[in-house]
Parts: C-alpha cells; structure tokens; sequence
C-alpha cells in the first residue's frame, strides 16, 4: 500500500496578460478568460499599473465549492508584471487517516473540471504533497512514483531528488514542445510542457511549514514558464526564418533560371518578383527582430529565477537541499541561451545574403530596364528616319516620274512603293550608323 495523509494537489498555471505588440481589445480578451477561471461574481481587481506581485481578488483565496463532500480547496490568482498566475489548490478534508495515492487522480479529475479550456496557458506545474503515516516504513520513492503514475499513464520516471523541511522531493520535467514543427501547433498554449513535483513529509507539522512558501512557488514557477515558453516560441521563430529565407532564394532561382534560358522577363514580372523579395525579407526582419526579444525574456525571467531561488533557499535554511531546482537555470545559460545567440548571428549573415539577392535584382532590372528603353529609342529614331523619308520622297517621285522612269518603270507606275524602299534603305542605314557610333 502507498498511503499517505492529507493528499493536496496545487495547479499552479500561467497565462500572459500582455506581450509584444498586444492591442488593448487582446489585453481585455486575455482578462475575461482569465477571470472566467474563477466562481462568478469574483471581486476582480486588476488595476493598469506595473507591479511584481499583485494579489487579484478579495479575499486572496476564493473557496473551491465541489460536489464532492470530501473535498476541499481554494482558487489564488495574482498577477505578475505581464503575467496572471493562479493556483487552484484541492484536496482530501481528512487530515487524520491515511489515503491511498490513487486519491490524487480524484483531485486531478477535480481541478480539471474547473478549467476553462480557451485560457492560453504559457506553462503550467504540477504539485502534489502529503505527509507519510507516524512510523511508517514506506519508501517514499516508491510512494511519489505510485502517486506520479496515478495523474500521468506514462513510463517516464527519472526524477531530480532533494529534501524540503525533513521531506523528500522529486521533480519530473520534460517538453514535448521543443521539437514541435510550425505547421503542428494550432495554438500559442504551452500545454505539452510537462513539470511536476512530488513532496512527501514525515509529519504534519513539516507539511505546514512547507505550506508557507507558495507565494515563493508562485513566483518561481512563473519565471520558469516564461523561461520554457521564450525558448519555444525562439524555436517557431527560426523555423519562420528559415521557410522566408527558403522562399527568397526559391524567387532568387526563378529569376536566374529564366535568364539561363535567355527568357528575358518582363519588367513586370521581375518587378513583381522583386516586390515579393521585398515582402518575405519585411517579415524576415520582423521574426529576427521577435528572435531577439525571446532571448532578452530568457535572460530577464532566468535573473529573477535564481534570485526567488536564491531567496528560498535562504527562507527555508541550510538543512534544506534544493540544488535539484538549479539544475533548470543551467540549462537555460548552457543550452536555451547559446543556442539563441548563434541563431541570431546564423540569420544575421542570413538577412545580409538577402539583402546582397535583393541588389542583385534590382540591379538586373535596372539593366533590363535600360536597354529596353535603348532598344525602343532606337526603333523610334529608325522609324522616325524612315518616315521621314518616305514623306520627303513620295511627292518628288511624282513630280518627277518621267525622269525616274528612265531610271525603271516601275518608279513611275508604283510612286509610293518606291518611296517606301528608299525609306526603308535609310532607316537602315542610319541604323547602322547609330549601331557604329554606340
């Protein structure tokens, strides 16, 4: 058996009031779908100022009403800068005999229930606690991976382990985000990002002081989601990047191959190519830009994790071992940020290489351009010659038919025809000359 007394799940989630370029009608949307996280007629109060930490409704903690007798619980929503959090708390209303750790799926169906399902979460974590029976035996290893399997049916079970006030804590995280293509996320959620933890107590009196640092909680959890989402979005990001570059050089190879055919376009068409270019790399220069405010919402959130880490750690004193928690941070410095950087100094050189291509273009249409128009004033100072003589020529003939018909009869009996040869005769020949001088 796996009992444990007083088994309480915590749902911490977060969801972004505001971010970059948010229009005031998207701020308002993202405040109604909060708010309908909470019972109706919830005292809201979410004031337009910038604050740390901003506890929403009065009183902090609104009572989780369910149908089920046994059950107890509270809903705690904040806000954090740009950021709602919220904590919906629920568990067994016996604080005496033991439970079996299958109660937690009861609590998880609980909390689940009370969701609403449009809320667009960037992260959310998993907490599950309990104190163990006096005296008992149990190993409480074995006890928070029968109580993990309980909420999740998966096999992963590799926790990071460390103590907390004499009890035993074990994190389980993992992504399933990170690797996920553009064209499969039908919605901004972070809802794959996958992080729990699992503490255990010897007694009830170090379950209750535990119980004291959830507004730490609050906090740290939210830095490590903003962290974990930036990342991801970083990800969709340079993918964007890559299909716009992708498409440049696909408009760059349709421009080159038709001149490797001698198929001169027409000055629309390269235009319109050109214009296209223009377009894509706008929107290059955008997500490049979007790549690098990812990065700066790294590198904020991860000084303010280790900072609440830090202040935990102090809070709770030296018997504690939270080191497990550190681990997150190492990975966003060692890993989430470097990986940022060289991406943005990839599409960097990537953006000039565009830029080179779009010269080139515009260069090649100028040219095209150019001659055309050469060409086309060439046919206009040609005709112009030959017109020009043709009316010079015509009445002459007439005039002079006797003469011209010693020359050939057939000046005299086809005036304009003759006069149309010898129109002809120095068109081409000015053309000539013309071709000579260029």
């Amino acid at each position: 058996m796996s009992d444990l007394i007083y088994p309480t799940l915590d749902l911490f989630l977060y969801a972004l009031k505001s971010s970059l370029n948010t229009t005031d009608a998207e701020i308002q949307k993202n405040k109604v779908a909060f708010l309908a996280q909470l019972p109706p007629d919830t005292q809201f109060n979410d004031p337009d100022i910038e604050t740390e930490y901003l506890e929403l409704t009065h009183p902090a903690q609104i009572d989780l009403i369910s149908n089920k007798k046994t059950l107890g619980g509270y809903y705690y929503p904040v806000r954090l800068n740009d950021t709602y959090g919220l904590q919906i708390d629920c568990s067994i209303n016996n604080q005496t005999e033991t439970q079996p750790a299958k109660s937690f799926a009861i609590l998880k169906t609980e909390i689940e229930q009370e969701l609403n399902k449009e809320l667009v979460t960037i992260g959310k974590t998993w907490l599950l606690s309990g104190w163990l029976p006096e005296n008992s035996s149990q190993n409480p290893e074995a006890i928070a991976k029968n109580c993990y399997n309980a909420l999740f049916k998966d096999t992963y079970w590799q926790p990071e382990k460390g103590t907390f006030f004499e009890g035993k804590v074990f994190e389980i995280w993992r992504s399933g985000n990170i690797n996920q293509s553009r064209e499969k996320v039908t919605t901004p959620s972070n809802n794959h990002e996958h992080h729990v933890i699992i503490a255990l107590y010897p007694h009830r009196e170090s379950a209750e002081k535990a119980a004291e640092f959830y507004k730490d909680w609050m906090g740290l959890f939210c830095y490590r989601s903003k962290i974990s989402w930036a990342y991801w979005q970083s990800r969709l990001v340079k993918e964007s990047l890559l299909n716009h570059y992708k498409q440049i050089e696909d408009n760059r190879k349709i421009t080159n191959l038709s001149n490797s055919w001698q198929e001169k376009q027409s000055i629309s068409n390269s235009r319109k190519i050109l214009n296209n270019i223009d377009n894509i790399l706008q929107q290059y220069t955008i997500d490049l830009l979007n790549l690098s405010f990812q990065k700066q919402i790294i590198e904020i959130n991860l000084s303010n994790y280790q900072l609440r880490l830090a202040l935990i750690q102090e809070k709770a004193g030296q018997n504690n071992q939270l080191d497990f928690l550190e681990k997150f941070s190492v990975l966003a410095n060692k890993k989430y940020l470097p990986q940022i950087t060289k991406d943005i100094e990839n599409m960097q050189l990537g953006l000039q290489l565009l830029e080179d291509t779009i010269n080139t273009t515009r260069s090649r249409i100028e040219v095209e351009k150019s001659e055309r128009e050469r060409n086309f004033q060439e046919l206009v100072a040609v005709a112009g010659a030959g017109i020009a003589t043709v009316s010079l020529v015509k009445e002459p003939v007439k005039d002079c038919k006797d003469i011209f018909k010693q020359v050939h009869p057939f000046c005299k009996e086809y005036p304009f025809s003759f006069s149309l040869i010898v129109g002809i005769i120095v068109g081409f020949v000015v053309w000539s000359l013309r071709k000579r001088l260029r």
